[in-house]
C-alpha cells in the first residue's frame, strides 16, 4: 500500500479514501454534496505517530522533518512570523550579544540568546536544545572563548547537522573545525549595530528569508511615527542588496504616504544613497492611482 501511494502522488477523491482506510478512518462519501462529513472530521481522532506518517506519505517529506516543522509551529521561544535565528555565543559576551539580537528584532529577526530568550522555570538545556532544533538559521560570533566553549562547539556542530544556513563573525577569532574552512567576516572593531547590519544582509541575501524581512521593514516605514523611527528603518532597508520592482513600488508608496519618510532628513539621508546605488529615480515618482 505505501509503495503504491508513493508511486503517484495525485490525490484524487478514491486515492484519498483508500488512504484513509488503510489508517482505520472513516471514508468520505463522494456524494456528500454539502460538505457534511470532512477529511479533518475523518482524521480528527488518529494518533500523533499515524499523523505525521500520513502527512510524509501525502507531501514526500521525509518523517523527521516532519516532526520538525510540528516542533516549529508549536514553539513558544520564538516570535510568530520572525525569521528564527540561533546566535550562538560565549557566556563572557552575553551583553553584546544581547545588544545584537536588539538590533535585529525591528527587522523582523528573532535572535535566540541564551539565558535572555529562555523562559523562567524551563530547563535550560532543554530549552537551548529547542532553539537549536526549532531555528531557521544559525550565526556564530566568534570571541577568543568561543574555541574553547564545549556548549559553543556542540551548538555549531548540531548546525551543521542539521544544515541550515550558518553564518559567522569573527571578533576576531578564527572558528574552529569544519565550520572554519569558510573565509568568514572580521568584526573586530564592529560595534552591535554594525554587527546586527552585517548578519541582516546575510540574512536578506537568504531566498526563503529575504521577503520576510522586506515586508516586515516596509511595514514598518509605513507605520513610522516619527522621523527617528523613519530614518532608523530607511537605514536598515537600505542595507539590502536589492528589491524587487514591487518592492520599489511599495516604497515609492510609502515616501509619499508618509511625510515622516518623504519630508524626513534622517530617512532621506539613509534612502538617497540607497536609490542612487541601485539606478533608482530619485526621489522616487508617486506611484499612479490603481
Amino acid at each position: 500500500m505505501v509503495d503504491v501511494i508513493t508511486e503517484d502522488r495525485e490525490w484524487t477523491f478514491q486515492r484519498t479514501n483508500l488512504l484513509l482506510a488503510e489508517y482505520g478512518c472513516q471514508t468520505m462519501d463522494p456524494y456528500d454534496s454539502n460538505g457534511e462529513f470532512t477529511f479533518a472530521d475523518s482524521i480528527k481522532d488518529i494518533g500523533d505517530a499515524d499523523l505525521v506518517e500520513m502527512y510524509s506519505l501525502v507531501t514526500g517529506v521525509a518523517p523527521e522533518n516532519v516532526q520538525s516543522r510540528i516542533d516549529i509551529a508549536d514553539s513558544s521561544l520564538w516570535k510568530p512570523g520572525y525569521v528564527r535565528v540561533f546566535l550562538s555565543h560565549s557566556a563572557r559576551h552575553k551583553q553584546f550579544v544581547g545588544q545584537v539580537a536588539d538590533e535585529l528584532a525591528v527587522s523582523g529577526i528573532h535572535a535566540f540568546v541564551a539565558h535572555d530568550t529562555m523562559e523562567y522555570e524551563q530547563p535550560w538545556q532543554d530549552q537551548i536544545e529547542h532553539g537549536l532544533r526549532t531555528m531557521q538559521a544559525f550565526v556564530a560570533i566568534v570571541h577568543p572563548e568561543f574555541v574553547t566553549s564545549a556548549w559553543c562547539q556542540q551548538e555549531v556542530g548540531w548546525a551543521l547537522g542539521r544544515g541550515v544556513p550558518r553564518y559567522v563573525v569573527r571578533y576576531p577569532t578564527d572558528p574552529l573545525g569544519f565550520v572554519g574552512r569558510t573565509q568568514w567576516p572580521q568584526g573586530g572593531g564592529m560595534n552591535h549595530r554594525e554587527v546586527a547590519a552585517e548578519i541582516l544582509q546575510w540574512v536578506s541575501r537568504i531566498p526563503e528569508f529575504s521577503d520576510q524581512i522586506v515586508v516586515g521593514l516596509l511595514a514598518a516605514l509605513r507605520s513610522a511615527g516619527n522621523y527617528m523611527d523613519a530614518g532608523s528603518t530607511a537605514s536598515r532597508i537600505a542595507t539590502i542588496d536589492t528589491l524587487t520592482p514591487g518592492q520599489w513600488d511599495e516604497l515609492a508608496d510609502i515616501f509619499h504616504g508618509n511625510d515622516q519618510v518623504g519630508g524626513g532628513a534622517l530617512a532621506h539621508k539613509a534612502l538617497r544613497p540607497f536609490y542612487t546605488r541601485h539606478s533608482q529615480q530619485w526621489p522616487p515618482a508617486k506611484p499612479l492611482a490603481s
